[in-house]
């Protein structure tokens, strides 16, 4: 049994949807406020308070709405700080007005501008020797098919396709297409320096209009060796270069057959991959609280290397349900609360499977995927 963390305080956590970060949180000790875009049911359980902010995945937080939710989250109470995760990368204004109120335990706004500026970073990436694609703001004009438009500062692959089926717009960037294995590197940063905690493999579920949208990842992986030194380069090269890097984040990679990695962004906060590496007794949120204070966790920080986990989305493939009453598997987090109306194309909740090596633990996912996406588009209306 895990001894009970020593009481830390309360803790404000603006994100998408905070339920892992809550869950992080309340392992170390911390008594979570969050504010989010769904207070799904297993949110509440983990939570002091809570408040729901308009918004979704692709425009983001209703800014004024999300600064309320966080004052009012607030009264009475003294917050050590705010922890982000995903919904500030095309936001940093917000992580400005964030920290002229309260401590800010993560990334600045001007960190996230340097980091997720399209060119800036394949700036970057160039002048540190660090492979990336080769990237542009012009659409191209010729060979098309070698190229997929991006949305700057956007994030979960909903915003990435071929150029045909995105309009060009001010927001809108090019990169050249890299073929190679996507696997990413969860590390945490501080005063110029960054660990690798864990790599996973990331896979998509495509939409018919959102053919890189994201739909899971699993690990902890292993990578080739020359593969892994290259990862660990580029990262500990950009924590160099970017001093005022800290905390949890994570860097995307393509992997091709016998060539160097090429990074493709560097995420600059926790996310989806929180639930692929937190175990009992191993709090993530700690690793970053403690790097935003100025410490890494060396060998300390080692995590478990079994189970092996996949975690990723269902979406709904229908038109429309309304969630009814569910007798929810361990398995499943997020859970939406009953009388919650939920879309095409959005996500369900998340799904998670453990197994002794990647394959396995994959293939456990894909059966609970199809029968959970089952259950929930028969049940409902």
């Amino acid at each position: 049994m895990n001894a009970q963390p020593e009481p830390q305080g309360d803790l404000l956590i603006a994100t998408f949807s905070g339920r892992s970060l809550a869950a992080s949180a309340h392992a170390a000790g911390y008594r979570p406020l969050v504010a989010d875009l769904f207070a799904d049911n297993d949110l509440r359980d983990l939570v002091a308070d809570f408040r729901t902010v308009r918004g979704d995945f692709v425009s983001g937080f209703d800014g004024e709405e999300l600064l309320a939710a966080l004052e009012s989250l607030s009264v009475g109470r003294e917050p050590v700080g705010v922890v982000c995760g995903p919904g500030f990368e095309d936001r940093p204004e917000l992580l400005d007005a964030i920290a002229k109120r309260w401590r800010l335990i993560g990334n600045t706004g001007d960190t996230v501008r340097r980091l997720k500026d399209p060119l800036g970073f394949a700036a970057l990436c160039r002048e540190l020797g660090i492979r990336h694609p080769e990237t542009q703001t012009e659409r191209p004009i010729a060979d098309e098919d070698a190229w997929l438009s991006k949305r700057a500062g956007a994030a979960g692959g909903l915003h990435i396709g071929p150029l045909a089926d995105r309009p060009p717009s001010p927001d809108r960037y090019y990169q050249r297409v890299v073929q190679g294995d996507r696997r990413s590197a969860l590390f945490v940063a501080a005063g110029g320096k960054a660990e690798i905690l864990g790599l996973s493999e990331q896979w998509p579920s495509p939409s018919p209009t959102e053919p890189y949208r994201y739909g899971g990842a699993c690990g902890p992986v292993t990578v080739a060796k020359a593969h892994a030194d290259g990862m660990r380069r580029a990262i500990e090269a950009i924590a160099a270069a970017v001093p005022d890097l800290v905390g949890l984040g994570s860097a995307d990679f393509l992997l091709p057959a016998g060539e160097d990695a090429v990074l493709l962004e560097i995420n600059p906060r926790s996310g989806a991959s929180m639930d692929v590496f937190e175990r009992p007794g191993h709090p993530l949120l700690r690793l970053h609280i403690d790097a935003c204070d100025g410490r890494l966790p060396g060998a300390d920080g080692a995590l478990p290397t079994a189970p092996v986990r996949a975690a990723g989305f269902a979406y709904l493939d229908v038109e429309t349900v309304t969630v009814g009453p569910v007798d929810w598997p361990d398995f499943v987090s997020d859970r939406p609360m009953p009388g919650t109306v939920i879309h095409f194309g959005e996500p369900l909740c998340t799904l998670k499977a453990d197994g002794p090596d990647a394959d396995t633990a994959i293939a456990l996912f894909a059966a609970r995927l199809s029968a959970m996406k089952s259950l929930i588009e028969g049940s409902f209306e």
